[in-house]
């Protein structure tokens, strides 16, 4: 199965000269942006390239020479109307520059969860919203696979839950979301720029919910609201933070500011590059078996041998939590929040804490030992924050303090339950025994912190 370009000639010259020559010229004209970490979204413009085209070349310079293998294309419907989102399921997709091949095997896991998606090739023939994408990506990009996502209407669940699938592809590496949206439509030049900067503001925050509210609403305007709201969401369970790249409108492009005007913004979703200071994978199994160890010799009363480990970052200070886990569900979790201990050291008391002391539960058994699920979390040092807009769910752990009161999240709880930043910030505050909305409250201590997290089954993958 081959999709054909449907606005070859009209969004983009048809001719192969003409167009890579125009993708030349938009690229090495485009402000070229400099960002630190790893992009893994792109939110594009996908209007005629004689108008949105500089505006698209800057996100597509980040993209220049990257080593991404995969590129899931989230894009709005303009020329069919339907509930959820619709997928192009195999077979490649033809340019003037050449054809792409469709990720079958993404497709098919994809189609396997159900819920709003669903297999309808025939939804993409005439719509230009993902095709005017495909150039330029090959014209940046060397192999890769696309998988083509068409959004129709649907509730704001729907496309929160659509997060769910894609937020597990974009942790693989080499994997970029992109989503097709153009802006403000309507006929005033001074609209336009207010409307789109309260768009993009909004987009800059990182709050889905948020901003769908004021798509509802039309205070924001975006054709590809729903693709965006998608990926903000994927975008914050990973820990991908958004930046504005570039803004323009027809009227700047063009110098004609009366008339139909129509945005244009260029975003990009960047992940920290990985720290090399993090642990070996030989480091983490160390920690594993320690904490393993210190519990069985606990639990059995036998006596307690920590081993002490070859590893000198393992004698380093650091904090330190372990959560154990029967049968996927919560046994025990307790830790040092601040670097008291060797890190071995802190490991292995507060394995044994969260077996025997966590006053949650019973302390474990010698019958439940084998059914123990262990993971470790090694924290950075908290710092205080005053601006909640830093926190980011999925990568930073929360401590909220306010008198004797104080309450404790890890990172990965936020992204076990989607939690946005108020609903995590919430349930902190309940965490240490306060009212929900104890962290607007001028006494109270807010405190950021980030987490290795890691577990046996990490462990096995890796080897």
């Amino acid at each position: 199965m081959r999709r054909k370009p449907a606005v070859a000639g009209a969004f983009y010259p048809a001719s192969v000269h003409e167009l890579k020559e125009l993708i030349k010229e938009l690229l090495s004209k485009s402000p070229r942006i400099q960002v630190e970490g790893e992009v893994k979204g792109l939110i594009s413009p996908h209007a005629g390239y004689v108008y949105s085209g500089i505006v698209a070349a800057c996100g597509y310079n980040l993209l220049n020479g990257k080593k991404i293998k995969r590129v899931i294309l989230l894009g709005p419907s303009h020329t069919a109307y339907f509930r959820g989102i619709a997928l192009y399921p195999e077979g490649e997709w033809e340019t003037p520059l050449g054809v792409v091949p469709i990720d079958e095997e993404t497709a098919r896991k994809i189609l396997k969860v159900g819920g709003p998606f669903f297999e309808a090739p025939h939804l993409h023939e005439a719509e230009h919203s993902l095709e005017v994408q495909i150039p330029f990506l090959q014209s940046v990009l060397g192999n890769f696979t696309v998988v083509p996502l068409l959004f129709g209407f649907g509730d704001t669940e729907d496309f929160l839950d659509a997060a769910t699938i894609l937020s597990e592809l974009a942790r693989e590496k080499n994997t970029l979301l992109l989503a097709s949206s153009d802006l403000y439509h309507g006929y005033s030049y001074e609209e336009a720029v207010e409307t789109d900067n309260y768009t993009l503001e909004l987009i800059k925050e990182g709050d889905p919910v948020k901003f769908a509210r004021a798509l509802s609403s039309e205070r924001a305007q975006a054709c590809g609201g729903w693709p965006i709201v998608t990926l903000m969401e994927t975008m914050r369970r990973i820990g991908a933070v958004p930046k504005l790249l570039y803004y323009a409108n027809s009227g700047d492009v063009t110098g004609i500011k009366t008339g139909y005007v129509v945005g244009y913004g260029s975003l990009a979703f960047v992940a920290p590059h990985e720290n090399k200071e993090k642990l070996s994978e030989d480091e983490k199994a160390t920690l594993l078996r320690i904490a393993k160890s210190s519990v069985e010799a606990a639990v059995r009363g036998a006596p307690q041998k920590t081993e002490t480990p070859p590893y000198e970052r393992l004698h380093e200070k650091r904090g330190a939590f372990v959560t154990l886990k029967k049968q996927g569900q919560l046994r025990g979790c307790i830790g040092y929040v601040l670097p008291v201990k060797p890190l071995y050291q802190a490991v292995s008391d507060v394995a044994v804490s969260a077996a025997l002391r966590d006053p949650r539960f019973p302390p474990v058994t010698p019958e439940e030992l084998n059914e123990l699920e262990y993971e470790i979390s090694v924290l950075t040092v908290p710092r205080k924050i005053k601006n909640i807009e830093e926190i980011i769910p999925g990568r930073h752990g929360l401590i909220i303090k306010r008198g004797y009161f104080e309450g404790l999240l890890l990172p990965q709880v936020a992204t076990e339950y989607g939690w946005d930043r108020e609903t995590f910030l919430k349930h902190t505050c309940l965490k240490a025994g306060l009212e929900p909305d104890c962290y607007l409250h001028p006494d109270t201590e807010i405190y950021v912190f980030e987490a290795e997290v890691f577990n046996e089954a990490d462990i096995l993958k890796s080897a």
